[in-house]
């Protein structure tokens, strides 16, 4: 501390007080303060006693002393002893949102020395008599402990979860980071297995739907049907399966829900993320609620069952009288007849409309006049607009798409041919409502516009089109599978042929595919009741303008003038 004396204003001299001087001068104040204190109780006069002079401190911070100090373990990118952003770019794209690093230096191995157990010799003289006697088990046996109570289970889901995630890390980051994009001039499509879900119970079973979580990504539901009876199967009541994987767990499903008869289709409600309604090939529709793991499964058609196999659901949201929007459900069956349910938990009132009865008449468009009359076309697929909510497009096993408007219960608004055989899918583009594509067996890939009842494209393989999809990142990119070969397809740069093929082992049939909701991913499922997740790496770029890649590609492989004049108007 230094101290300034302020005795004279012309000349300064700095005087330094030690210990003693300072107790003297605060001993002083004492006595001032104590003799304020005795003129104000006794009104008497203060007399002050200046004994010390007045003095001016200057007070000047010392150097910080550190006690203890704990580095970060993270770097950060502003940090000047860091690499560059460049050089841990291929450390960063594995890395999960909300990570933290920890340190493992602080291990400690402790030893502990225990006192030695003591032994002791003794013997007994018994007879045989007695051994036997004292042999037997009076008490009675012990109860198993009951695997199945809800607090071991979920003790068990926790710890089978933390097990998956220890094995599959690195699967499940490479399922989440986006794949590498390389130049526009050199592509190519590489497609790596990196996840598989199955299990014994579904080994018998061909997957015959799947479908995401409107609100969970990493949810999917999946449909399982068994067609053929075999002996070695324990279980011979159960023919159908609807399990709820999740990334999380590749090994087990999150949920299970077994059936007396095979599940055909699945789709989630609009409004609840939570209900998994699914038709079955006896007729039956199933309202699932997926947060119960033990649930009975709700019949919304058990009063009107027709017996016939559902061969598609789709859900849809409807104004009514009140003009409030309520959820539907439509479904088309092998008889070519399309009905709309009512989901009213509260109530289980069902409502029931009969919107299409699929038959062939004379004088239909696309038909000719003296064509045969065939009764019951088979429907095979239903599918809703995108914008447009009250149109809806079902496809049939004779090759026929029809056309037509909730509204509309007694007849459709328009029907023609798009493949020579059964159509398999009707999907609409996710760039471009006004187009979609086709896919049967006729080994066509047919790409439609409304209101035009000739193709914009047609893509051929050399076996049938089991299911195709729309990239949900490139406009151009579709990818389809045909038995045990997955097609992906950019007719933006190659219309002949797939841009890639990918052959999977023998003895494998696909059935579906889909791709992911960030398109870096391709999931299939095949006959044997697996389901594989490809990670596509080297994919192109996708375009910045989507619909205007689209309507160029399609534009430049039209050989038509009429069907190139019509694209311009689209």
């Amino acid at each position: 501390m230094n101290c300034e004396n302020s005795k004279s204003s012309s000349s300064r001299q700095i005087v330094h007080y030690d210990d003693h001087k300072i107790d003297m001068i605060c001993a002083s104040l004492e006595k001032e303060i104590a003799a304020l204190k005795n003129a104000k109780y006794q009104d008497n006069p203060l007399m002050v006693v200046r004994d010390h002079t007045y003095f001016k401190a200057t007070l000047q911070e010392t150097n910080t002393l550190s006690l203890l100090e704990l580095p970060a373990l993270a770097s950060t990118k502003k940090h000047s002893s860091d690499p560059p952003w460049s050089q841990k770019k291929d450390f960063l794209k594995y890395s999960l949102p909300g990570a933290t690093q920890t340190s493992t230096s602080f291990q400690r191995t402790q030893h502990t020395q225990t006192a030695p157990i003591s032994l002791t010799d003794k013997s007994n003289f018994a007879s045989v008599w007695n051994i036997q006697i004292n042999t037997r088990s009076t008490n009675p046996p012990l109860e198993k402990p009951n695997i199945h109570s809800d607090v071991l289970s979920k003790k068990m889901f926790v710890f089978e979860r933390i097990v998956t995630s220890n094995y599959f890390s690195e699967k499940q980051i490479e399922f989440k980071t986006l794949h590498s994009i390389t130049d526009s001039t050199s592509y190519r499509y590489v497609l790596e297995d990196i996840l598989q879900f199955s299990t014994k119970e579904t080994e018998n079973c061909s997957v015959t739907s799947f479908v995401w979580n409107t609100l969970n990504e990493d949810i999917l539901a999946v449909s399982y049907g068994k067609w053929n009876d075999d002996a070695r199967d324990g279980n011979d009541d159960v023919k159908g399966i609807v399990y709820c994987w999740s990334l999380k767990n590749p090994v087990n499903p999150e949920r299970k829900y077994k059936f007396d008869k095979p599940i055909t289709c699945l789709n989630f409600s609009k409004t609840d993320a939570n209900i998994l309604v699914a038709g079955s090939y006896d007729g039956y529709i199933f309202a699932l609620d997926i947060t119960q793991e033990r649930y009975r499964p709700l019949t919304i058609n058990e009063k009107y069952l027709k017996n016939f196999p559902i061969c598609s659901i789709v859900s849809l949201m409807q104004k009514g009288y009140n003009k409030s929007e309520k959820e539907f459900v439509l479904s088309v069956d092998s008889n070519g007849t399309v009905r709309k349910w009512s989901i009213t938990f509260e109530s289980n009132k069902i409502d029931q409309v009969s919107l299409l009865y699929c038959g062939i008449r004379n004088g239909g468009s696309a038909i000719a006049s003296n064509a045969v009359v065939a009764q019951n076309m088979s429907g095979t697929i239903l599918s809703l607009h995108p914008t447009d909510r009250t149109i809806y497009f079902v496809g049939t096993k004779f090759g026929f798409i029809v056309k037509n408007t909730i509204d509309n219960c007694d007849d459709y608004d328009d029907i023609f041919i798009a493949h020579h055989g059964p159509v398999y899918g009707i999907k609409f583009s996710p760039f471009f409502p006004n187009i979609f594509m086709t896919y049967g067996a006729d080994w066509q890939i047919n790409i439609w516009t409304e209101d035009i009842e000739k193709p914009l494209l047609s893509l051929c393989y050399f076996n049938a089109i089991e299911d195709a999809d729309w990239s949900p990142i490139n406009s151009t990119v579709i990818v389809s599978v045909s038995q045990a070969v997955i097609c992906i397809w950019d007719f933006a740069r190659k219309t002949v042929e797939p841009v890639m093929t990918f052959t999977c082992e023998v003895g494998v049939h696909f059935t579906l595919v889909k791709f992911s909701k960030r398109g870096n991913n391709i999931l299939t499922g095949d006959l044997n009741g697996q389901i594989r997740c490809f990670h596509i790496k080297s994919m192109p770029a996708p375009p910045f303008l989507q619909r205007n890649s689209i309507l160029t590609a399609l534009k430049n492989v039209m050989s038509n003038p009429e069907m190139a004049r019509i694209c311009k108007k689209i």
